[in-house]
Formats: C-alpha cells, structure tokens, sequence
C-alpha cells in the first residue's frame, strides 16, 4: 500500500525545507533585531478558546480541526497564532510591558485545498502587548517592510482603521448594528467585485453609499466627513510616520478591513505586487480581556511563510550546507580523515565525509549534484606524505595543505577559494 499525505498537508524535501527555513531565519533575524523574543504554544487548545465570543465563534467548529479526545474534551488545532498569545497574555498578567513576542510555527484550518492554501502552514507572528501608542503600530510596519525588503519583493501595504470605517460607515446610513455585516460583506470586495459586493449589502439591507466611498479610496474625502475624529488623527499619524521614513510602499486602502472579529483598530495587509497579500494584522485591543485577562492593548502581524516560499521556489537559489567533501579511499585514512573534518567543522565550515565508500567516478557525480564547493582526497598516500591537495571545483586549482592546517584551509574557503 502507497501511503500519501493527509489532504491539504505536503512535504518539503531538504531542497525545499531550505528555501523555506531561510524565509523563517530572515523573519527571526528581523524580528529579534527589534527586541522580539520568542514564545512556543502547543497546537493544540481548549475548542472553549478558539470558539470564543472575539475569536472565532462557535461556527468556527466548520472551519477547523475539531475533534474530542478519550476524555471527552473538546479541543481543537490552532487555527492562529494571535489566539494562543491572547490566552497566555491573560493568564499571565505580570508579563513586563511591553510584551513583544514573536512566534514561527505551524497553524491548522480546514479549508477546501485549492491552488496554494494548505490546511497546514507555518505563520510567522509578532505581537506587542500593552502599548496603546501608534508607534506601536508603526513598529508593526517598519518590521513588515524589512522583512518584504529582505526577500527581495516589491509588494505594498495596505493601511486602514476599522474605528474610521466604523465612523464613516455610520456617516453613510449604515445602522450600528449593521456594521458587522458591513465588514463580512466589504471583505470580499477582492475576492468578487464592487459589483457583488453590492449586491450583497442591498440584501442585508445596507446602505450601499460606503461601497461608493470605498471605491473612491480618498483619505482627503474621509478626513472632510470626519473633521475632529480621534481614530482618524492616529491612522494620519501612521500614514505620516511611513511617509517620512521613506515607506513608499505603505497606502492606504478604506477598502481594507481585515474578516476576523477581533481587529478593534488599526487593520494592515501585506500584497506582492501583481500576487497576493502574503502577511496582514492589526490591532485586538479587547481581545486579552475577552479571555479572562487584564485590560490590555495589543497589535500585532502575521507573515504566510509558505506563501511566501511558493512566490520565491523558483527563484530562491539556497546552496549546500557542506563547504568541503572529503573523500576517503582507504583504511589507512579513516582516522585522518575523521580528525580533519572534526578540525575544519570547529572554524565554522560544514564538511561532508563520504559514507558510502563509492569510487571517484561516483563521488564526483554526487558532488556535482550537491554543489559542494571544495573536494579533498584522501588515500594511503596522502596519509605517509601527512599532506593532501584542497580542490576548488569551479576552478579546478588545487592547494596543499597538511593535516594541521585546518585554519589555513578555512581562510582560503571563506575567501572562495583567492589565496
């Protein structure tokens, strides 16, 4: 019986898994940079939490991995990040302020697998925790937009308020208890068009004047509507912060208002450019009292990692980890040989013995395959001369060395090879 993969999931072949662990190590690297440290949560939670008035509601029960266990609980996959980090924010009230914690792992949903989206996939989470101040939101960005600059994309980020939506909605007719439906609905606007859209709001009995609005996109109409209004001066500050730093990349977008519940606040979104939106987040400030904890403001940002590995498979070039392949061709320098990899190892080079006692034809084919950049032979002879050649394969130029000389040998490898 050929066994496959559980429907939605894929494996990453070491090829793969290296291209997409270089997309996590360059998040970690940025996030760290900005005093981000890291937090683990287990995949599993109380179906209680993930069904929470705030997070997904009880018709989340649908949308993923629910299942009860020999005890009878009910429990389910994590379907985010944000949630768990809500639940530890809450239940740990003594965590120092503020709370900047980041978190690369894997999240579960039970959609329909189509074209790229995947029932499992990795997030890459930052969150800050206690500051009320749109520098915090601001940071959110800065990080965003290193990270997208990193991986060499161009892209955009879309900037909203939902307090400002809110506001302007209420301005265009929409009643306050149809602002919540005015969100689900103006969600899909790119997903299935103005047109749709408003289709959808006549049905629900909404005014379709803020689909207008949206369409119109202008912050200077927004700004006339809503003269004085505090939510709208803390989206200009964000707006001006990005301006000034030179984020051209940052627009805003009345259009954006970010499906899940919890958003009270600042909404962003993150789009390759011709793709996707490939990260999102905002600001939950309720979300941390809603599980029980302290009131707390909280912003936070999530990347799809392997949304962005998908945009980058095939253009991503990420070499071997070994520098040196050693072969060995006889007994006698097996110990050598040993010895000199353990050398070479501890000047931080990554060196690989052959293991399969292959003969040269064949280790030269695997070597090629594997890109390694140097080669050393060792034989009989090579250990009672107690000297052997390192070989650069791109140039064929060989350079002896002795069995002591491994910081030598090191110099010239990270050097690629000049003397």
């Amino acid at each position: 019986m050929a066994y496959q993969n559980v429907k939605g999931m894929r494996d990453f072949l070491p090829a793969q898994a290296k291209k997409k662990q270089f997309i996590e190590d360059l998040c970690r690297a940025i996030f760290e940079k900005y005093g981000y440290e890291p937090l683990q949560t287990p995949v599993v939670e109380d179906f209680a939490l993930l069904a929470a008035k705030g997070s997904g509601g009880e018709a989340i029960k649908g949308e993923i991995y629910y299942f009860k266990d020999k005890g009878e609980r009910e429990i389910g996959l994590r379907y985010d990040l944000t949630v768990p980090l809500g639940r530890v924010a809450a239940s740990n009230p003594m965590l120092q302020k503020p709370f900047r914690r980041y978190c690369i792992s894997t999240v579960y949903r039970y959609d329909r697998p189509q074209a790229k989206r995947y029932r499992e996939f990795t997030q890459a989470d930052i969150d800050i925790v206690g500051a009320k101040y749109v520098l915090a939101d601001f940071e959110i960005i800065q990080v965003a937009v290193e990270v997208m600059r990193g991986l060499g994309f161009e892209f955009s980020v879309k900037v909203n308020s939902r307090k400002v939506f809110e506001e302007l909605a209420l301005k265009m007719g929409v009643r306050k208890e149809q602002v919540r439906d005015a969100f689900r609905s103006l969600d899909k606007l790119g997903k299935i068009g103005a047109k749709e859209v408003g289709k959808e709001l006549k049905q629900k009995g909404i005014d379709t004047r803020i689909l207008r609005q949206i369409e119109a996109n202008s912050f200077a109409q927004v700004k006339d509507y809503l003269k004085g209004s505090e939510s709208l001066k803390e989206l200009e500050e964000l707006l001006e912060l990005s301006g000034e730093s030179g984020y051209t990349e940052v627009e805003f977008d009345l259009s954006l208002t970010r499906g899940l519940e919890y958003y009270t606040g600042m909404v962003m979104e993150v789009s390759i450019k011709g793709g996707p939106s490939v990260a999102g987040g905002g600001r939950y400030d309720n979300l941390i009292s809603l599980y029980g904890g302290q009131e707390n403001p909280a912003v936070g940002f999530s990347f799809g990692v392997d949304r962005l590995y998908d945009y980058l498979e095939d253009t991503l070039v990420i070499g071997p980890n070994a520098d040196i392949f050693i072969i060995i061709l006889s007994g006698e320098a097996n110990i050598p040989g040993v010895k000199l990899a353990s050398a070479l190892r501890k000047t931080g080079l990554g060196v690989e013995v052959d293991l399969m006692q292959r003969n040269l034809k064949k280790n030269f084919e695997y070597l090629e395959k594997r890109g390694i950049a140097f080669l050393i032979v060792l034989g009989e002879n090579e250990v009672k001369a107690k000297k052997f050649k390192l070989k650069e394969m791109a140039t064929r130029k060989e350079t002896e060395f002795g069995f002591g000389d491994a910081p030598q040998i090191s110099g010239l490898v990270k050097k690629g090879g000049r003397a």
